[in-house]
């Protein structure tokens, strides 16, 4: 008896399996230091990403952030939603803020930080069932910033109005990174530490 598969011409070998897709497509970029040029034009778009196996795929491939301190300071990653540049002016982000989580820079435990950040964000786990609109919604990427004088990762936001919806986001990215309770996370706005001195952060958890 001949299968199915072989009457058209197929067999078990030849069939592909389906992606997984993620809630959101979302975009890898690099920040290249380079003094002799502008911020934005230092600024690499590394690959766009829409399932599960891309986002592996591509995130196995890149260098570590602690490799990345290992070879060079003032670098950065950005991983932000599809179609939203991972700068402040952008339309998606200007009315907005930043949690900011400061790790030093001997911590050794700066790519789980980063890696469990990135897998929050691509398995939508802000957003809980019982919540009146998804808190997922509101966050538009994150970056891990490389320094000499101390590694920095933040999660940005839409939102910079809403202070329940600002500090619960905050909260369960704490939760979600396993930070204990005596690690502080910031929250400013873009637009009042954009150029000119730095102002108190306007939430902490």
């Amino acid at each position: 008896m001949t299968s199915t598969a072989n009457n058209s011409g197929e067999s078990a070998g030849d069939q592909i399996t389906p992606k997984s897709p993620l809630e959101f497509s979302w975009t890898f970029w690099y920040l290249k230091p380079d003094k002799r040029t502008s911020w934005e034009n230092s600024l690499i778009k590394l690959i766009d990403v829409a399932f599960v196996e891309d986002f592996w795929a591509t995130f196995n491939h890149l260098a570590t952030p602690a490799k990345l301190a290992s070879t060079r300071s003032n670098s950065d990653y950005f991983f932000f939603k599809k179609g939203i540049r991972p700068m402040w002016e952008d339309k998606a982000n200007e009315h907005g803020g930043r949690w900011l989580l400061t790790c030093g820079n001997q911590d050794n435990k700066l790519d789980d930080l980063w890696l469990e950040t990135l897998l929050g964000m691509i398995g939508d786990c802000f957003s809980n069932d019982t919540d009146p609109q998804p808190l997922s919604r509101f966050i538009t990427g994150c970056v891990v910033s490389i320094r000499n004088r101390g590694h920095k990762i933040a999660l940005w936001l839409s939102e910079g109005q809403n202070a329940t919806v600002i500090r619960e986001i905050g909260r369960r990215w704490k939760a979600m990174i396993n930070l204990p309770p005596t690690v502080r996370i910031q929250f400013d706005l873009h637009a009042e530490n954009a150029g000119g001195p730095a102002r108190p952060a306007l939430y902490e958890e």
